[in-house]
């Protein structure tokens, strides 16, 4: 029987203009599925990413439904094990931002990074997954980086033993907070509903935590701070009364969004997804799509693991029929 060895390499590094089978935008789960499975078909492989591998896997606080993980498994440390398996195979990467696609109908596709680089493609899968939903607010851009966060995995250690806010009440919103108060010393929960939208088991255990304090109907209308946040007025939907609250960090969760598309001519649905069939193929020939990007139902990492995988495979039969 035949065992595979997956032994640590470096990451291979592109050059100029070198040209590649197979090119994937974005290392988050999805992609970094999709450049295994295609590296281990012999595949000549280019790994784009604008920040690190592991996309918003990464920034997750606590992942409990992803098989194979009983007790769950930090967002981090689950990236990272992905990111591992992905360097075991021979397969190029380069930390960039894709700016612009040329010759998006031709075989041989031209893609133009912000540094100016050139990269040669035969096929692309496009893996981006999505970002943070802002709340467009003056204060919102006022402070980021100085007390306002979308990332409550990453931003803890700046505010242990403060008192924070999280705004939302969503899944996302939920498992931030529930991870904040093991760190933190109160967490207000700002919530527009009077009731959370997030499953049962971690709905429980936010109503349950004395060190979460839910704020219903509520919505954040001013932030202040001299360098950074240091107090924000929360205002009641149904008094219309306010309280000025004094916390030194901000989480946003209000749900997320597909990020930019470049002008490609895909075929998106009404939010912006990027259509598929059931092979990943997009509209146009050469073009896939995988991972929470893509128009569909679920979006979890499982779901963005098979998106990809099934888009490699997808990749390799037509380049070769």
């Amino acid at each position: 029987m035949l065992i595979d060895t997956e032994v640590k390499l470096e990451k291979l590094v592109p050059q100029h203009k070198e040209a590649f089978d197979f090119t994937i935008i974005g290392a988050g789960p999805a992609g970094m599925s999709a450049g295994v499975c295609a590296a281990r078909a012999g595949l000549k492989v280019l790994v784009i990413e604008k920040a690190l591998p592991g996309g918003e896997c990464s920034t997750a606080c606590m992942i409990n439904n992803y098989l194979g993980n009983p007790g769950g498994i930090l967002g981090e440390k689950l990236g990272q094990k992905m990111e591992e398996q992905l360097f075991s195979y021979p397969v190029y990467y380069t930390c960039e931002n894709v700016n612009d696609i040329y010759d998006i109908h031709e075989k041989e596709k031209t893609i133009i990074t912000d540094l100016d680089h050139e990269y040669k493609t035969s096929s692309i899968i496009i893996a981006t997954g999505l970002e943070p939903k802002k709340l467009e607010a003056g204060w919102e851009a006022k402070f980021l980086g100085r007390g306002i966060s979308y990332y409550a995995r990453c931003d803890v250690d700046y505010y242990r033993n403060e008192d924070v806010m999280v705004i939302g009440g969503g899944n996302c919103a939920c498992y931030a907070a529930d991870y904040l108060a093991n760190f933190v010393n109160q967490v207000y929960l700002v919530h527009s509903s009077n009731q959370l939208r997030a499953v049962k088991t971690i709905k429980e255990k936010i109503l349950n935590n004395p060190k979460i304090t839910p704020m219903w109907d509520s919505k954040v209308t001013e932030v202040f701070g001299i360098d950074k946040v240091e107090k924000t007025k929360v205002v009641s939907a149904i008094t219309q009364n306010h309280t000025w609250i004094d916390v030194k960090g901000i989480f946003v969760y209000i749900g997320r969004i597909p990020p930019s598309i470049l002008n490609i001519e895909l075929r998106i649905d009404e939010d912006g997804y990027i259509i598929t069939d059931e092979f990943m193929r997009t509209n146009i020939p050469g073009v896939y799509a995988a991972g929470d990007i893509r128009s569909k139902q679920i979006r979890q990492i499982a779901t963005a693991v098979s998106d990809g995988m099934v888009a490699a495979i997808n990749v390799e039969r037509d380049i070769f029929r």
